[in-house]
């Protein structure tokens, strides 16, 4: 069974400088520091660079450099703060950024990757909307609101967002990956298998993306091209247990019981508390008449997720 990308949402982090054209006349440490700081989201460790940051608010404080300057220090510290994963501290930054410049859109942009690290995608939707309001065309903002929309299950606004970002963008392989997973999750199997079909093309040796479309191919009941997808994906990952259960459930489907069992065998080795592969090897041992060994197997994945028959019902396999 495709295990679907996690749509867990990343902190995409970016600074743009304000600098003002005064900046020539700051003392020479504050020359320094805006080096450290400013430019600091490649820095191998980020407490000098947050030290720094904090003398140039101090300056900030002493009429020292301006206030979009000073926006700008604090959407780079809150940067470094969420690298370190003190998102509390992050968000701090990038409330005090927006105070002092509320139409910068990269820190609401910020703050709404690291409301969204925190579970509060309602608040993270709500500074998405911003930073797109003040940057129509900034790809990656779309990209963050659709993780937030696929977050709260409503795939029909995540598949949107991603739709802008590919418009945008589109050779964005993060978009066009989660787009799949959001097709996927709306039930869109065929636009989703379309999507890895694209990614296929762009990294084709990206053996998650063969096994996402020889699930939905398989789903499709395009179960031949399905079979070619899963071995490809296992030519590049032998031992994935994603691709294991998607080759498995294709042979299920074709009623090649045997051959998915092994495969289910083996997906099981490796996850032996997927209910997917549970309830497809104990339909596959039912076929091969083995009723104790397929009860036994659909028990199994029953308690683990009570759902799952229903799912293999909309897939057109039950007991």
């Amino acid at each position: 069974m495709n295990t679907l990308q996690s749509c867990a949402v990343a902190l995409l982090l970016a600074v743009s400088t304000g600098i003002s054209a005064t900046a020539l006349a700051q003392t020479a440490q504050i020359f320094v520091d805006r080096d450290s700081c400013i430019n600091s989201n490649n820095a191998a460790t980020p407490e000098p660079a947050i030290a720094a940051c904090t003398r140039l608010l101090e300056a900030l404080a002493r009429g020292e450099i301006s206030g979009p300057e000073g926006a700008a220090v604090h959407v780079a510290r809150g940067n470094l703060h969420a690298a370190r994963g003190d998102v509390e501290r992050a968000i701090g930054d990038y409330d005090r950024a927006i105070m002092l410049d509320p139409n910068r859109a990269v820190a609401f942009f910020n703050r709404a990757g690291a409301l969204a690290a925190s579970g509060e995608m309602d608040r993270a939707l709500a500074d998405y909307d911003r930073a797109i309001e003040l940057d129509p065309t900034d790809a990656d903002a779309h990209v963050g609101r659709g993780r937030a929309h696929y977050q709260k299950k409503d795939y029909a606004a995540a598949i949107a967002d991603y739709d802008a970002a590919l418009r945008l963008a589109p050779g964005d392989v993060e978009a066009l990956a989660e787009r799949g997973d959001a097709h996927e999750r709306a039930g869109l199997y065929d636009r989703a298998a379309e999507d890895y079909s694209r990614l296929i093309v762009i990294e084709p040796r990206n053996a998650k993306t063969w096994n996402n479309r020889c699930w939905d191919r398989a789903v499709l009941g395009r179960l031949e091209e399905a079979l070619t997808d899963c071995n490809e994906a296992l030519r590049l990952a032998p031992d994935d247990p994603g691709a294991l259960d998607s080759r498995g459930f294709a042979y299920l489907k074709l009623g090649r019981f045997e051959q998915a069992v092994v495969d289910y065998d083996a997906a099981l080795a490796r996850n032996p508390r997927e209910p997917g592969s549970l309830y497809g090897r104990g339909l596959a041992r039912l076929g091969q008449n083995d009723p104790e060994g397929g009860r036994a197997d659909l028990a199994a994945a029953k308690a683990l997720d009570p759902g799952v028959a229903e799912e293999f019902r909309r897939y057109g396999l039950g007991e």
